[in-house]
């Protein structure tokens, strides 16, 4: 089994309820605590691509909604000023760190289009080999309902697949899988997937789009394909500096 620390291109996908406090505003501790983690990734030779969700937190912390537009809208507009707090604020934190991040918004056109298929591949091999870490997410102002993606977990396994990465890691506020004792799976392969699907909760996190049904079906999927993925615990600040020392963390699929 191949180590982490071996790993040359892995993808991080951070979600809502690890980038946000329970009252819905971005968490800067979190962000920094992250971005911290993903330097130490970069200095294992390890190519990072972030795939963040938290517009929306960071948004409400931005703007009181007052118009009586429609639940759509009002999303929209959280995101579109989010965006913004939450790329600065990525931005000054990787700063300090000697490191630059740049915006990628998709739309899931993007994935169906094979010119836009090609000049997004094209424009993260050439951030990746100008030592500059993307920070994907959905474009929320322009994605509509047949455009969206189930949740970032899609999105980011279709980065992991389309950059060829070695490995995702999903993280999330659990440690992972837990089975019927509260204890986290270690390992899941071909042989156990079937099983460990019983374990897998419907419920889709507040905040959030996503769940642990969503991130189980990404893992799987991308396992089939020969990558790995780890679904783990983005609040412990310890679960990416494991990960970098080459420790397998939460719960593995193996490729």
């Amino acid at each position: 089994m191949q180590q982490t620390k071996d790993y040359t291109r892995v993808v991080i996908k951070v979600g809502t309820r690890v980038l946000t406090t329970d009252d819905g505003l971005l968490d800067i501790d979190i962000v920094s605590q992250l971005v911290d983690a993903l330097v130490i990734l970069r200095t294992q030779r390890m190519q990072v691509i972030l795939v963040s969700s938290g517009a929306m937190g960071a948004g409400r912390s931005v703007v009181t909604l007052r118009g009586n537009e429609s639940e759509v809208v009002h999303k929209q507009i959280l995101a579109a000023v989010g965006q913004v707090k939450l790329m600065s604020t990525y931005s000054r934190l990787f700063e300090a760190h000697g490191y630059h991040c740049a915006q990628v918004l998709v739309t899931k056109e993007d994935f169906r289009d094979e010119v836009h298929y090609i000049n997004m591949k094209n424009c993260f091999e050439g951030l990746l080999l100008d030592n500059v870490i993307p920070v994907v997410n959905e474009n929320d102002v322009v994605a509509t309902t047949e455009l969206m993606f189930t949740d970032n977990d899609e999105l980011a396994g279709l980065v992991t697949e389309q950059l060829q990465a070695d490995a995702l890691v999903l993280l999330t506020n659990s440690d992972g899988i837990l089975d019927a004792d509260g204890n986290t799976i270690r390992i899941v392969d071909k042989e156990t997937a079937t099983e460990v699907a019983q374990y897998v909760r419907p419920e889709i996190s507040n905040g959030g789009r996503g769940g642990m049904r969503s991130k189980f079906t990404t893992a799987c999927a991308l396992a089939e394909k020969g990558i790995a993925v780890y679904i783990a615990n983005g609040k412990d600040e310890q679960t990416l500096k494991r990960f970098a020392n080459g420790e397998s963390v939460g719960t593995h699929f193996c490729a």
